[in-house]
């Protein structure tokens, strides 16, 4: 009898093991294919061209020298990474005391991807590096107007450091005016985990023509 009641229980554990494996063998096989089979993005950045150099702004009755600040978002992953966004999410800047106060009202902003004109929606291929513009430098001979209603007659005279947006929105900043700065970016994708960085701007206010000597005016990191 008691020998009887030990291959049952075997026979039942047996069941419950088999049941199980089938049961989690689906969920392992999907986790073991988007550990291995998925996008994988990351932040690549130095600032040195070309993540920062000196180009011109060339139009209809248009053409003067621009400074251009971007990073890449690097795929290291097997499968392209689709509808990427990068999203400008966050503004700190420094006080009199030197310490970083959040810019509070501020609403998150899409960045615009390198040479488009959208700020959503970019597929990003295994292995590709595509850049993502941070923001822009004119020569002070053609400076920008920032459309934030609140801006200052004194700020308005000021070189600015103008965010790539697809969108300027006159409920917030626009750019930056001379000072020290933290900003977030965060990058989102369909099918890869979202990442995200902090970058410190530091920024004069002062043009030079020449890419080395722009480049101690406003300094990324």
């Amino acid at each position: 009898m008691q020998e009887i009641q030990i291959r049952e229980w075997v026979l039942i554990g047996t069941t419950l093991l088999l049941a199980s494996v089938a049961f989690l063998a689906p969920y392992i096989i999907e986790r073991w294919k988007y550990r291995f089979y998925s996008a994988k993005l990351a932040f690549k950045f130095f600032h040195t061209p070309p993540y920062c150099h000196i180009t011109q702004k060339i139009g209809i009755g248009v053409n003067f020298p621009v400074y251009y600040f971007r990073f890449k978002v690097v795929n290291n992953g097997k499968v392209q990474a689709e509808q990427c966004e990068s999203v400008l999410e966050k503004i700190w800047k420094e006080n009199s005391a030197g310490e970083f106060k959040e810019l509070t009202g501020f609403s998150p902003v899409l960045l615009k991807w390198s040479g488009t004109q959208m700020g959503k929606y970019f597929t990003i291929q295994p292995g590709r590096e595509p850049f993502c513009d941070i923001g822009r430098i004119h020569h002070p001979d053609h400076e920008s107007n920032s459309v934030y209603r609140s801006i200052t007659e004194e700020e308005k005279k000021q070189n600015k450091f103008f965010f790539e947006l697809p969108e300027q929105f006159y409920a917030q900043w626009d750019c930056l005016i001379p000072g020290n700065y933290q900003i977030k970016v965060t990058i989102y994708s369909k099918n890869a985990e979202k990442i995200s960085r902090k970058f410190k701007i530091t920024w004069s206010g002062n043009w030079e023509d020449r890419e080395p000597e722009m480049l101690n005016e406003l300094v990324i990191s």
